[in-house]
């Protein structure tokens, strides 16, 4: 019974994380041209301004993108180890679809059906643009504290704490690296604005952007959760390889629901 207790308890927290690891959508910037970099320091509100900005350039540019992704959890603790794999193709359409084609699976069912096939539909919800506005990092959403520059890689950064003005499942507090030269977000570490279960101990997700074209896009999600249970589950998204395809005309869509502000 205790055991059947754990594995119980177990599930219900890793509802908890698919919500929290799909609190947001897909981060894609588009790339700022040099002549309207700024020349100055800015301050964490204008930084976010201009992140924000480049939002209404992507409204321009963007009508589809897909990916060919890797989905992976693992789970150690006093149940034993349980291991899920998905690969997935997934499909965004402007304004706000989303579409996950399952190309196989492996590992523990109840994970694979019940987890990470939650976490694909919880990407739907962020998807839609009723959910953008209590997620996108803005000033009225967050207060930014901006507190140096750092090198990511090979992007000079400037580097900002966030914390959320209120508590919802599609927000965090953590610390955003931006990209000095054209404001694009190329990490993100940080944990729930919100604690997803009362079975959650600590839960922490570190997010990576890499520049595709002229977008940035999200590249690798990897979240950590301590179980006040015992153990500890990982989260992996590797978001493969992405396709865009970008409007031709250069019109204005209502693309604002997936705009580049917020996580996948």
């Amino acid at each position: 019974m205790r055991h059947r207790v754990r594995q119980l308890g177990v599930c219900l927290l890793l509802i908890g994380i698919a919500l929290f690891s799909t609190s947001g959508g897909a981060q894609i910037i588009a790339v700022e041209s040099s002549a309207n970099r700024t020349t100055h320091t800015p301050t964490a509100d204008e930084i976010l301004a201009r992140v924000i900005a480049r939002d209404r350039d992507r409204q321009l540019a963007l009508e589809r993108y897909g990916s060919l992704r890797t989905y992976r959890m693992a789970y150690h603790g006093p149940i034993g180890e349980r291991h899920a794999e998905m690969l997935v193709q997934m499909h965004f359409s402007t304004p706000d679809q989303k579409q996950f084609d399952v190309l196989s699976e492996s590992g523990s069912t109840i994970f694979c059906k019940q987890i990470l096939r939650r976490l694909m539909e919880g990407e739907r919800e962020g998807a839609l643009e009723k959910n953008h506005a209590r997620s996108m990092l803005s000033p009225e959403n967050y207060t930014a504290v901006l507190i140096g520059q750092e090198q990511v890689d090979v992007v000079p950064t400037w580097v900002l704490d966030v914390t959320p003005k209120s508590e919802n499942k599609f927000n965090y507090k953590g610390r955003v690296w931006i990209s000095t030269d054209d404001f694009a977000v190329v990490r993100i570490v940080g944990s729930p604005g919100s604690n997803p279960s009362f079975l959650m101990g600590s839960a922490q997700f570190d997010y990576r952007y890499s520049r595709s074209g002229e977008f940035w896009l999200p590249s690798r999600n990897v979240t950590k959760t301590k179980l006040r249970i015992g153990g500890e589950i990982t989260l992996t998204v590797d978001y493969g390889t992405y396709e865009i395809v970008t409007r031709p005309d250069g019109a204005i869509g209502s693309e604002a629901a997936m705009v580049s502000t917020r996580l996948r």
